[in-house]
This record gives C-alpha cells, sequence and structure tokens, in this order.
C-alpha cells in the first residue's frame, strides 16, 4: 500500500532552483532527530518559523540577506518502507528491530543526548531495514519561540491542562520518494500571534 503525506520545507530563494533541478542534498550530522536526510514539517508555518529562526541567528545564513521560501512536496512510499514513530505498532517494531539488532548496538558509545542516540539507532536500522522515510511528532512543554503561551507557567498559575506544544517531522532518506514541488514565498499570513500573558 502506497502512503501519501505533504511536507513543508523552509530554505533561502537563491537555494530553490538548485532544489527544484537537483532534488534535496541535506548535510550529515550526528544530531539530527531522525536521522539522516530531508526533513520536512506537516505544517507550513512551522517550516516558515524554522527558517526564519536558523535565518536570524545563523552568521553566514544571516549574511545571505536573502527572501525565505517555502517549498511544499507530495511525498509517496510503500508502508513497509516507511517508520512512523506516531504508530504504536511501528514503535513495537522499532523496539523489536533494536532487539534483534542488540549484538552490534552493544559495543557503540552512547551519550546522555537522546536526540544523538536516536539518529545513530535510525541510521543503522534504516539502512537494514530500508526505512526511506522516518515520522515523529515531537512535544515541547516549554514555550518554544513561535508560542503565545508558556502551557508550564500556565499549568501552574491557572489550572493543570497539560497541552503542549507539536510538531510533526517527516525525514525524508530518499529523494525518490518525493514527486511534486512547488514553491511558495511567504508573507503576513505566516506570522505567529504576539505572546499571551496571563
Amino acid at each position: 500500500m502506497v502512503v501519501k503525506l505533504d511536507g513543508y520545507h523552509g530554505t533561502f530563494a537563491n537555494l530553490v532552483n538548485d532544489i527544484l533541478r537537483n532534488g534535496f542534498n541535506p548535510q550529515k550530522r550526528d544530531n539530527h532527530w531522525l536521522g539522516q536526510g530531508s526533513y520536512f514539517y506537516t505544517n507550513k508555518k512551522l517550516a516558515f518559523w524554522f527558517i526564519s529562526k536558523n535565518a536570524a541567528t545563523d552568521y553566514l545564513k544571516k549574511e545571505i540577506g536573502n527572501k525565505l521560501a517555502i517549498i511544499h512536496v507530495n511525498i509517496e512510499e510503500n508502508r513497509e518502507n516507511i517508520l512512523d514513530l506516531d504508530d504504536p505498532e511501528n514503535i513495537n517494531d522499532f523496539y523489536k528491530c533494536i532487539n534483534e539488532m542488540y549484538d552490534y548496538f552493544k559495543p557503540l558509545t552512547f551519550t546522555d543526548d537522546k536526540h544523538k542516540n536516536l539518529c545513530l539507532i535510525i541510521d543503522v536500522l534504516a539502512e537494514i531495514y530500508n526505512w526511506n522515510i522516518i515520522i515523529k511528532t515531537f512535544e515541547h512543554a516549554h514555550k518554544p519561540s513561535y508560542g503565545a503561551v508558556n502551557p508550564v507557567q500556565f499549568d501552574k498559575k491557572i489550572f493543570p491542562i497539560d497541552v503542549k506544544y507539536k510538531e510533526k517531522q517527516i525525514c525524508v532518506r530518499n529523494n525518490k520518494c518525493i514527486k511534486i514541488m512547488e514553491v511558495e514565498y511567504p508573507d503576513n499570513e505566516y506570522i505567529y500571534p504576539s505572546t499571551i500573558y496571563f
């Protein structure tokens, strides 16, 4: 069964033509949340937030001083080549795969950094089990920079409701899964509301 997904990737306008021509070419890092690959949000505002935050804090990118762009992609892949860490059965399978490869992982060096550990494990298992797409929703108890409310402070001051900010991300390890790309240049609709005080 083929699964179809929509994803949004924030980038700079001067990189758009190369991406459209040659596909995504992600840099390798040991702390990618879901292993090596191209990252997409399922929400275009989050993609814009990420690239605008990146442009403001990375001095090399800040110097580019160029327009931001969002690339909307249609992603397709067979169900068996997707690891969806929001799905209970897939989580069971993920731990089963780790157990099967335990002797391989045992001598490797793991740290207290969960991102690095997850990145290493997914990179190894994705090669063995042919996972081309990894999906996971991340929850934030604190207030991310796009958030209008600090949920922790709200729960302490008003009443506890335990609602967190969520970011669903898709990591695509194989460009062949990306079928259609469309470019958008953000305008005011992408701006998040200002902080809510209570």
